[in-house]
Order: structure tokens, then C-alpha cells, then sequence
């Protein structure tokens, strides 16, 4: 795990709680992992965990919110030095005009999906780089992750021409550029940052990222 995710010693849940060691043991990792994934809303913490813990939900979201202060006043003392390689390649990704995220969606699918509305077309936005929720909580435990991209093709063609073509023409176009785009893009920016990268160059393959790792403040 990435040290900068690794818990407090001897975090503890407030006596007032009334939990027995064990119980509060449990609470406690689970708590610290939904934190560190970048979740904050206690009320989403109870339902996640009510079934699992038979707790009343007043003690569940005391016990998250006591967690997600020790990790707020965790990451205080961080300051710059938490930042990923991941995280600086994706803030140069943006500054280049081609979006990337971190954690968006819950999938691949909806992702790819989704991430249309955010592109900007005044900024002229010549694609898109993401991981997904699931995705992030593998890299949590693993170390490596896969992206879903994709090139803006309307930013890439006139208007005209882009208009002109077939539905499949489309698809295929999208799916050749996309590869180009990756290639010639977002494979450099990752490369200067010394992510190591997995990948057939095909646009039905999601490239593997190794030796990164995830970090989200709250």
C-alpha cells in the first residue's frame, strides 16, 4: 500500500462509542479504506456497512466521521509530498488539453459513456484518459491500473467531414484515432514520468500503468 495511505498508529474510535475491541478493530479498516479511496459522506458510509455491522447508524457515522478526521489531520502534514506520479502526469494531461481523471464512474462502460459531457469544446479537448472507481480500489491493493481512453474525433476532423460520415465510419474512425491519439499523446507525458506501460496498441486493450499508486485528499 502507498505510504502516504497507511493508517495513524494506534487509531482509535472514541470510549464513548461503547465497542468492544473487536468490533471497532473491524470498523476502523473498514472506515480507513473507504477514507482513503476519497469517500467523505458519512450517510454513504452507513448504508455501505449497516447490514454488515448491525449497528445502530448513529455509531456508524460517529465512528467514519472520528476516522476522516484523523485522515484530514493526516494529510495536513502531507502537504505536496502525498502527490502521485499518476496524479502529475494526469495535471499535465489537462494542461495540454486532453482530459484525464481519476476515479471517474463506476465503470469502464459508464465511464466512457459520461465523460463525453465533460469534454470542453471551446478548449478544444483532443481526448480523454481515465480510470474508474473500480479500478481505483484495484490500484489501491495492486499497484497498477488500467485506463479507458478515447480521442475526441469532432475535435480532431472539420465539422463537415466529421458530419459526413456513416455511423460505422464513424466508430471505425474513432477507433483509429483513438489509438493514434494514445500513442502519440498520452504515452509520452507517462513516459517522462516514469510510468511503465502495458499495451498491444489496440483500441479494444485498456493499457496497463504499473508501479503507480492512488491517493485522494478529503
Amino acid at each position: 500500500m502507498y505510504r502516504y495511505n497507511q493508517p495513524p498508529e494506534e487509531l482509535r474510535l472514541p470510549a464513548s462509542l461503547g465497542l468492544d475491541v473487536g468490533p471497532e478493530a473491524d470498523l476502523v479498516i473498514v472506515a480507513w479504506r473507504q477514507v482513503i479511496l476519497g469517500f467523505s459522506d458519512p450517510s454513504d458510509f452507513v448504508e455501505d456497512v449497516r447490514d454488515e455491522f448491525k449497528l445502530p447508524d448513529a455509531v456508524l457515522a460517529a465512528a467514519f466521521e472520528a476516522v476522516l478526521a484523523a485522515r484530514r489531520e493526516q494529510q495536513a502534514s502531507f502537504a505536496d509530498a502525498a502527490t502521485t506520479t499518476l496524479t502529475k502526469a494526469f495535471i499535465e494531461l489537462n494542461a495540454r488539453g486532453i482530459l484525464a481523471l481519476e476515479g471517474f464512474s463506476c465503470c469502464a462502460e459508464c465511464g466512457a459513456r459520461d465523460i463525453h459531457e465533460l469534454l470542453d469544446t471551446e478548449q478544444r479537448q483532443r481526448g480523454y484518459v481515465f480510470y474508474h472507481q473500480a479500478d481505483a480500489e484495484h490500484l489501491v491493493d495492486h499497484g497498477h491500473v488500467e485506463l479507458t481512453f478515447g480521442a475526441a474525433l469532432d475535435q480532431l476532423m472539420e465539422p463537415e467531414e466529421y458530419q459526413r460520415l456513416l455511423p460505422e465510419g464513424k466508430q471505425w474512425w474513432f477507433e483509429q484515432v483513438s489509438v493514434e491519439f494514445f500513442r502519440d499523446e498520452v504515452l509520452p507525458v507517462l513516459a517522462d514520468y516514469g510510468i511503465k506501460v502495458e499495451w498491444n496498441r489496440e483500441f479494444g486493450t485498456r493499457p496497463m500503468l504499473s508501479g503507480v499508486d492512488f491517493y485522494a485528499e478529503v
